[in-house]
């Protein structure tokens, strides 16, 4: 058989991740000009992102690779709970099985929350908890305070392999920040990490996990 068969869909399949990725930046930035206050809570922050890439409006007015993708939250991984936001492939439809799972967490550069991001995060793909079919997914970082990017960074890569370390080209955080992680096990994949700056839009003052 053509490896360059292979080839090719891991190129298409990373491609589409990745619009879908521009698509949320997007949504992110549209947010960020609303000036709408969120509490600290991830799953208040995810749903209004979904919401959004959920709109038939957003879908039919922009050059979105989400027009293609049922988007949904709390999605049941076999027996071993839920992961934050499948995006299933409707157009061509293809089955139940084949999707992205993009997982959250929030950042706020200290040691609880970076472990936290690798342990309930990374590790529900490394360990083959959540499906990586694909060959990628991703995660979201929802930065709720003012972090040193540096730092984040190497505290998150202390709880990982060397060769499974975050990569970034930045040296600041701006509001949106794009990394990856690649790994080897249970099979070859990568995951896309997305960063964004939710710090000024954080109110302390509402309901949720206001502990940072």
């Amino acid at each position: 058989m053509d490896a360059s068969v292979f080839r090719y869909k891991e190129a298409f399949y990373t491609a589409q991740l990745r619009g879908i990725m521009d698509d949320i930046c997007q949504v992110y930035a549209l947010i960020s000009q609303s000036g709408q206050r969120f509490p600290n809570d991830e799953n208040v922050i995810r749903d209004r992102l979904c919401s959004n890439l959920q709109n038939d409006t957003y879908k039919n007015t922009s050059t979105s690779y989400v027009r293609y993708y049922h988007v949904d939250t709390e999605v049941r991984e076999g027996t071993h709970g839920r992961s934050d936001i499948r995006f299933l492939q409707v157009s061509p439809y293809i089955g139940q099985e084949v999707y992205y799972t993009i997982e959250c967490k929030r950042l706020n550069g200290k040691n609880r929350l970076c472990k936290e991001y690798v342990n309930n995060g990374i590790r529900r793909f490394t360990t083959g908890k959540y499906r990586i079919q694909l060959g990628c997914n991703a995660m979201i970082g929802f930065v709720v305070c003012a972090i040193n990017l540096g730092k984040t960074v190497d505290k998150i890569n202390s709880y990982l392999a060397a060769n499974e370390h975050l990569q970034t080209q930045c040296t600041v955080m701006s509001p949106m920040v794009k990394l990856e992680t690649r790994h080897g096990t249970p099979t070859r994949f990568i995951l896309y990490h997305l960063w964004l700056d939710f710090s000024d839009l954080i109110d302390l003052t509402t309901s949720g996990k206001t502990h940072l």
